[in-house]
């Protein structure tokens, strides 16, 4: 009797002391619980590239990026067992645990042990834990394969199932991503949840750029420049990407349109031409022409696509439908491009310790290399060189008309 008393009376004061100091306050550090989801599952608005060819832009600013990125690379090398609904799926699924984690650590924004490493800016503490968890958590990482000798021959180099493992495989398994598909991961699932991310060229290189100074969210009306290849994340500025990778002059940024905040319709000619590349590199030249092609009929803005159209179809005898392409193999004329640009590098090597600097075209000793946003190089004193009335940013960005199409893309 005497011993159920004294285990009775310590109890009753316990469940006394609970009520009365702890029962109704919020915990210090709310339960991971707290923020988990389900994630939404992406709607696929197209089947086959094809149907993607046959839409008109502003249908194309409906359908997500990675769906887009993806129908491109199929049918070609390393594609062969591209699942598109498996990776579209895991990039849902990744958004919500970069969600969950970002959501669980949004505290940091208001201690000051923290806050200055992220500017006191919700964006930038969005972006970064964006990349962290792509990165550390969910194993997202450079094709260490591909530093000093980027080549296309596997369609996994250039598109995001090189990242995106295979069902029942882990992502130390998959070759991994580099600066041609990184970028667009990190839009793609920014984009899920709801990020104002934009691709954006520079010579020979993609990166991503936070660009929200109109967005609905006060928090998130910032604009800057994310670099996520590399450990990490790393802001630079505009003027930065005119010295790296490859040194660029202001008439080359404005002639080849860089440092410009891509649409959906130029996204998609990117995807087009980085197809042709790969086309290229496995020496399927009518294919490559004709994605050059619809990549120049999507954006006629940039020269590049003319240079890689000329350069494929001269090689193999391919014939346009595109007026201003047949004017241009007509006239025999190369334009703003030589043909040094076109060399590949094949050999593999050791990847060095530091960032990988791409070589400028016509070195001998360092063959130029080729990617979705490699410069067409153009020479001032050439006189037949657009001039493209736009400066390049920074400042709030500039409306830039998307190019309409004229006549319908041809099937690949």
């Amino acid at each position: 009797m005497f011993i159920a008393a004294s285990i009775t009376v310590p109890a009753a004061l316990g469940v006394f002391t609970y009520f009365v100091f702890f029962a109704g306050k919020p915990a210090a550090t709310p339960a991971v619980s707290n923020y988990t989801f389900t994630p939404t599952k992406t709607i696929r608005k197209a089947k086959s590239l094809n149907e993607l060819l046959r839409m008109s832009p502003t249908q194309l600013a409906n359908v997500d990026i990675a769906e887009m990125n993806l129908l491109c690379a199929m049918g070609l090398p390393g594609a062969e067992k591209l699942d598109i609904d498996h990776c579209l799926a895991t990039l849902d699924k990744w958004a919500a645990r970069v969600k969950s984690e970002t959501e669980r650590h949004l505290y940091r924004l208001d201690d000051p042990k923290w806050a200055k490493q992220y500017r006191n800016s919700e964006a930038d503490f969005r972006a970064l834990f964006l990349v962290q968890v792509l990165q550390e958590d969910l194993g997202v990482q450079y094709d260490m394969s591909a530093i000093g000798s980027f080549a296309f021959n596997d369609s996994r180099v250039a598109f995001l199932h090189g990242m995106i493992p295979a069902r029942g495989k882990f992502p130390d398994e998959s070759p991994g991503g580099t600066c041609t598909s990184m970028p667009v991961l990190y839009v793609a699932v920014g984009r899920r949840l709801g990020y104002p991310l934009k691709l954006v060229t520079a010579d020979s290189h993609l990166f991503v750029r936070w660009d929200g100074l109109d967005h609905a969210n006060p928090a998130w009306r910032e604009r800057f420049n994310i670099e996520g290849t590399n450990s990490g994340m790393s802001t630079h500025s505009d003027d930065y990407y005119k010295t790296w990778p490859i040194k660029t002059t202001d008439h080359q940024v404005r002639a080849n349109r860089y440092l410009i905040s891509l649409t959906p319709v130029e996204e998609f000619a990117q995807f087009l031409a980085s197809r042709g590349h790969c086309a290229s590199d496995n020496n399927r030249l009518p294919l490559a022409a004709r994605c050059y092609e619809n990549a120049y009929r999507y954006d006629s803005t940039r020269p590049c696509y003319q240079a890689w159209f000329t350069k494929a179809a001269t090689r193999c005898g391919y014939r346009p439908s595109t007026p201003p392409l047949v004017r241009l193999l007509a006239s025999r004329r190369r334009p703003m491009i030589g043909d040094d640009t076109f060399i590949h590098r094949t050999n593999r090597s050791s990847p060095p310790a530091t960032p990988m600097r791409i070589p400028r075209p016509g070195s001998q000793q360092n063959p130029a290399i080729y990617g979705p946003s490699h410069p067409t190089a153009p020479n001032p004193a050439q006189s037949h060189i657009p001039q493209i009335q736009q400066t390049p940013q920074p400042g709030p960005l500039q409306q830039h008309r998307t190019p309409t199409i004229v006549q319908p893309p041809r099937s690949q």
